[in-house]
């Protein structure tokens, strides 16, 4: 009974951590073939604040009206916003820019691409917050909860997670096997090092457009 629970408990511990790197994925920056990585509202010194939107929440196509070359859509507020966008050429001295604009609510907002992070670039910086109040704003923080999170739970994540998932992986192991041997507590410090390792690397790729 008490193996059944320990390997019940290792398992649902794996799963949930499983569910949650699904979760950072949907809230990462957008894939690197697409034109917009995220789109930042507002200011952090503004009324408002500020909000960030993964690139994967954009629904994109690949032709835009010159000389954009994209076009994304998103629902914010019970509103479409659309951002027409471009990343500068293999030519252009900075190779991290672009250029975008922006419809929303039947008006034009000034729109730019910029850096969210030392190593994330390509987000269409939106400074006036398309006309949102604050109560709107904070809605659109708690709808994109990950990705308005600080950087502080994902450098936390990233070392935690490894060490849990590791001595999830090695109690459900001891639970079913049951080591006695040399060869068996081989095997479990091979496997502890084993997954400590391949989840780190994974969290470090997971979390590593939420931090500088």
């Amino acid at each position: 009974m008490m193996r059944t629970i320990a390997l019940t408990l290792c398992l649902f511990i794996l799963i949930a951590l499983g569910v949650l790197g699904i979760l950072l994925y949907q809230a990462s920056p957008g894939p690197d073939g697409q034109d917009i990585l995220g789109v930042t509202l507002g200011r952090s010194d503004g009324e408002t604040g500020i909000a960030f939107l993964s690139g994967r929440r954009l629904d994109c196509v690949s032709d835009g009206d010159a000389p954009y070359t994209s076009t994304c859509t998103v629902t914010i507020a019970d509103q479409l916003l659309t951002i027409q966008a471009f990343r500068n050429g293999d030519e252009h001295p900075n190779q991290f820019g672009g250029g975008c604009q922006a419809v929303y609510a039947g008006q034009n907002w000034p729109c730019q691409m910029s850096s969210r992070h030392v190593n994330v670039h390509w987000f269409a910086h939106i400074s006036d917050p398309l006309g949102l109040d604050a109560t709107q704003m904070a809605d659109v923080r708690q709808q994109y909860f990950i990705e308005n999170l600080p950087e502080e739970p994902f450098l936390t994540g990233m070392l935690a997670t490894p060490v849990l998932a590791t001595l999830a992986i090695l109690a459900g192991w001891w639970a079913w096997r049951r080591p006695f041997g040399k060869r068996d507590w081989a095997t479990a410090v091979g496997l502890s090092i084993a997954s400590f390792i391949g989840v780190f690397i994974l969290t470090m790729s997971l979390t590593n457009g939420f931090w500088d």
